[in-house]
């Protein structure tokens, strides 16, 4: 078990002599025991040269069931610790769409709930994750959640996507009134989860072509709008300052694909902290008073 330990530090460092560096001990006794590790397992688990190492296919599925055993096992050592004051953690996994949104609650929530430690990653939406106990709050964009006595489903209310662009990219190309009217080269695509379905069925912009850019990370995208790089789908949330400030315009309205419901699952009766429940009840708030945001 140690020396799985001691693999998933070398191959998080990169190398020997950073893991060792990390670690307080040498390179020569890392190499030695990952050697051994290898014969003890009967398989090769790095390729090596005089100044670096790759990881074998084998090598990399050892590594993954090593570092969660390593994660695990740190959660493990956390909560012994810690006993009940393990409700003052609560990770929450948003679906892409919402990831910028919850970014930007974090901060007032943690200034107000500084005793809260929080973790946010992303997900697709699906209840999964909390079964699994892989995290304490889920923000979906799923139409229809899953009858389950397990979890509870609190509705937040809706994200409207827009279509939204310059007034300088407005100016030289004209204002659309029909989807098809937007080149490729004039398109900026989101690539991340957009909530059930793809966001072309409910929608966006089709383009021709490649779109002159894609990327799943949506501040990307807004900057690129402002920059006057082409036509966005964004939800609303993110760009509501810059539409009031008239820094971007909405076209294609008609064209808008239906708003999405927002629902905060999480586990019911007492498999669910105070700590989550207590983020779960701030952004439900915080939510209703959100630009742009449209209601339950």
């Amino acid at each position: 078990m140690a020396d799985l330990f001691l693999l998933v530090q070398v191959v998080n460092a990169g190398s020997f002599s950073a893991a060792a560096e990390t670690m307080g001990t040498t390179r020569s006794l890392l190499s030695r025991r990952i050697i051994e590790l290898e014969r003890r397992l009967d398989v090769q688990l790095l390729h090596r040269n005089a100044r670096r190492f790759s990881v074998t296919a084998t090598g990399m599925d050892v590594y993954r069931h090593a570092s969660a055993m390593c994660e695990a096992a740190n959660l493990a050592e956390r909560a012994a610790i810690a006993g009940d004051a393990g409700a003052t953690f609560v990770r929450i996994s948003a679906q892409g769409l919402l990831v910028p949104m919850v970014a930007q609650l974090l901060t007032a929530f943690s200034g107000s709930h500084p005793s809260i430690r929080v973790t946010l990653g992303s997900s697709d939406g699906h209840m999964e994750s909390l079964v699994r106990q892989e995290a304490d709050v889920v923000l979906s964009l799923q139409e229809d959640i899953p009858d389950s006595s397990d979890i509870v489903a609190r509705r937040l209310g809706r994200v409207r996507l827009m279509t939204v662009a310059s007034p300088d990219l407005l100016k030289r190309v004209g204002v659309p009134t029909h989807p098809l009217q937007i080149s490729g080269e004039q398109t900026l695509r989101y690539t991340g989860d957009a909530g059930p379905g793809s966001t072309s069925s409910r929608g966006s912009i089709p383009g021709s072509g490649h779109p002159r850019m894609a990327s799943g990370d949506l501040n990307a995208l807004l900057a690129a709008v402002r920059a006057g790089l082409g036509f966005a789908q964004l939800p609303d949330y993110l760009c509501a300052q810059d539409l009031a400030r008239g820094q971007l315009r909405v076209v294609l309205e008609d064209f808008e694909p239906a708003s999405l419901p927002i629902h905060a699952l999480t586990m019911s009766g007492r498999a669910v902290g105070d700590a989550a429940l207590t983020f779960v009840r701030f952004i439900q708030a915080r939510y209703r008073d959100m630009p742009a945001a449209v209601p339950a």
